[in-house]
């Protein structure tokens, strides 16, 4: 196989042909990887003009025999393909285990092998090359000696934050410090994957998301909770929004419908009595099973000081419909996540505007490289929209 040549400072790696320079990428399509999120891949693969040399499956029995227009084939045709990379359709995790496996049988080098966001990497350098808004040029210069990642260039995750793990019997738990700088157990479900150092288990990087630059926060020193505010938090996890304030709010109510961290969120709150209410069920705009409008569920408050968090992954613009009343006979202030799905920026504000709402949003951009839209969409996220009516 031709040495590919480093040919541009986005490292596009290509082969010349004449006058024409291209490159020919093979698929590595893996069991659990749905056509369309493969389809996305190729439809990136042809906008970027690379050649497509084949799909190869890592199954055992393959399930589909093509996408698109391309035959999906045994790992073993593989050899008997002409390509300079193979793209592996999975995350970091995935991928850095497929890779020595890969190079074990001499299928390539670990350099040829790229995981999905380096495809996806390119087109979004070629798509915005030209944008005039400087934060995604930031953003661009950044790629070029760093991997694709939410936060990029807003967060360094090499310098991490560790936390220090212990046990209440089975349940892991580490010391968190609240506004009034106490420190209170915040717990977490006994298969939580810690980082180990010297023996000892360390959580990593909690808070990361809501440092100062990241474009995921909720709250500066203008729109932030106050003492006595009732507190709603959609969209919990493990509790760190709602336990940073728990001393001085008046009220707090978690919506959270994941049962692994319902138990979790009644040991860490289990010193509050009825101040805090876990409410164990989504938030949309109809009530119906373990699905809840915010205002069915709370009681019909008026005139009172609201912080509202909620990142209740996509389902945002459903929830604020169906908090209205809470929105409207009250002073709050919201910040609500909009980068799950591409127009969810829109909608959201748009609710809210016509709520009464002005509007602002969070510094910067994300990346949600889970949405499985990722390459039909192919675009810079606002993270969160904050917005107030008073």
């Amino acid at each position: 196989m031709r040495r590919v040549e480093l040919v541009t400072k986005f490292f596009r790696r290509v082969r010349c042909k004449g006058s024409v320079c291209y490159m020919r990428i093979v698929i590595l399509k893996l069991p659990y990887l749905a056509p369309e999120f493969c389809e996305g891949i190729c439809n990136a693969a042809e906008q970027l003009e690379y050649d497509i040399a084949g799909i190869v499956s890592l199954e055992k029995n393959i399930s589909t025999t093509s996408v698109k227009s391309y035959p999906v084939r045994p790992l073993n045709e593989i050899y008997n393909l002409s390509w300079d990379i193979a793209v592996a359709a999975c995350y970091e995790e995935t991928f850095d285990d497929i890779v020595p496996h890969m190079v074990d049988l001499k299928i390539g080098t670990a350099e040829q092998f790229k995981n999905f966001l380096w495809l996806f990497k390119q087109l979004m350098m070629v798509k915005y090359e030209d944008c005039a808004d400087p934060i995604i040029q930031e953003t661009l210069n950044y790629w070029q000696t760093h991997k694709l990642s939410f936060y990029n260039q807003h967060i360094d995750l090499t310098q991490g934050t560790l936390d220090k793990v212990f046990f209440d019997e089975d349940l892991p738990y580490i010391y968190f410090k609240t506004v009034g700088d106490e420190h209170r157990k915040m717990y977490f479900p006994p298969d939580t994957n810690f980082s180990v150092y010297n023996d000892e288990k360390f959580l990593e990087n909690l808070l990361k998301e809501q440092d100062p630059t990241s474009p995921h926060l909720y709250t500066t020193d203008e729109h932030k909770v106050n003492a006595g505010d009732i507190l709603i938090d959609a969209g919990v996890a493990e509790g760190n929004f709602a336990l940073k304030y728990v001393d001085i709010c008046s009220r707090i109510y978690l919506f959270e419908p994941d049962e692994k961290w319902i138990e979790t969120l009644r040991h860490t709150f289990k010193d509050y009595g009825d101040k805090v209410e876990i409410i164990p069920c989504f938030v949309s705009d109809y009530t119906e099973y373990n699905v809840s409008t915010i205002d069915d569920v709370l009681p019909d408050f008026r005139g009172e000081n609201i912080f509202l968090k909620m990142d209740v992954e996509g389902s945002e613009p459903d929830a604020l419909r169906g908090a209205k009343r809470i929105l409207t006979n009250n002073r709050v202030r919201a910040s609500v996540c909009t980068y799950h799905n591409a127009e969810d920026l829109v909608r959201v504000k748009s609710i809210l505007r016509r709520y009464g709402y002005k509007t602002s949003t969070s510094d910067g951009y994300m990346i949600f490289i889970n949405d499985p839209k990722i390459f039909d969409t192919a675009d810079f996220r606002k993270g969160v929209v904050r917005a107030v009516n008073f």
